[in-house]
């Protein structure tokens, strides 16, 4: 027997038929308050957490909590920790964590002896501070008083009383890259004491050695070693041919220009003298 119409079919929990089972609904609720309960929880943690990190950043970054109140400067040999304790006193008291490195920047820069440093924050109040120091090559005199010398360009007051390879003349700078490569180029020949004074030139971009028996020498810089060789080989040159001379350009490759003596100023001081003319010795 088959029948006409489609059998009455119940239909499923999820509205095409019968209604909802109670127990269904209320498992339902239940999942959602779950969920909801878990999102509040959440919130409530990540809010609660923003405020604890909030408040332990303000106390990290608080003075009174993390003031600095020891400085301590290691790492020196060849001049005393307390110059630049000084330089660095009016940061006791500011927090250790927000102090930067740039602040510590600005205060050295007044020391050009100074190579480089690492800053180092011990808890709670201690900030360590570790320099290098520039290698001196040797200390010159000025009109200033002696400075010290790096050869790499860089020079600094010396103390008073240091004892001085060279002396610089009016107008020459100790830090003036030409001057530092001479002075090691004269240091690396031995010249210390038989070249007493470096002077400016009157030819741009040379200078004027000046020696312990009189002579005054025109050089370029970076080439000294081979000027001083022309020069020590035309010495019996001049002994025997211009006994009077006292003044010779040595940039000339392969001979020595030997220069007239200088004219007396009003002043009774040397004026310079061109570097054209003068005998020359080949």
């Amino acid at each position: 027997m088959s029948p006409s119409k489609d059998f009455m079919r119940g239909r499923s929990a999820s509205g095409q038929g019968l209604p909802v089972s109670p127990v269904r609904v209320g498992r339902g609720r239940k999942r959602w308050v779950r969920r909801s309960t878990r999102t509040t929880l959440v919130a409530v943690a990540l809010l609660g957490g923003a405020i604890i990190a909030h408040a332990g950043w303000n106390f990290l970054h608080s003075d009174g909590a993390f003031g600095v109140r020891e400085i301590h400067v290691v790492g020196l040999v060849q001049h005393q920790p307390q110059v630049l304790r000084d330089a660095l006193a009016d940061l006791r008291g500011r927090n250790l964590f927000a102090l930067k490195a740039d602040e510590l920047s600005k205060r050295f820069a007044a020391f050009p002896w100074l190579k480089g440093f690492l800053c180092r924050k011990h808890l709670p109040d201690t900030l360590i501070v570790e320099v290098v120091e520039r290698q001196e090559l040797c200390a010159v005199a000025t009109d200033k008083g002696p400075f010290a010398l790096d050869g790499r360009d860089m020079a600094w007051p010396a103390a008073p009383g240091t004892p001085c390879a060279f002396r610089l003349e009016a107008g020459v700078d100790p830090g003036d890259p030409r001057v530092q490569a001479t002075v090691t180029e004269l240091l690396d020949l031995g010249l210390r004491g038989t070249v007493t004074a470096l002077a400016l030139a009157p030819v741009r971009g040379a200078l004027a050695l000046k020696s312990q028996d009189g002579w005054t020498l025109v050089v370029e810089p970076g080439d000294v070693a081979a000027e001083w060789r022309r020069f020590q080989a035309s010495r019996a040159w001049a002994a025997a041919y211009a006994p009077g001379q006292k003044a010779a350009d040595l940039r000339w490759a392969g001979k020595v220009v030997f220069l007239p003596a200088a004219p007396q100023g009003d002043d009774g001081q040397a004026s310079p003298v061109p570097a054209e003319g003068g005998n020359a010795n080949g």
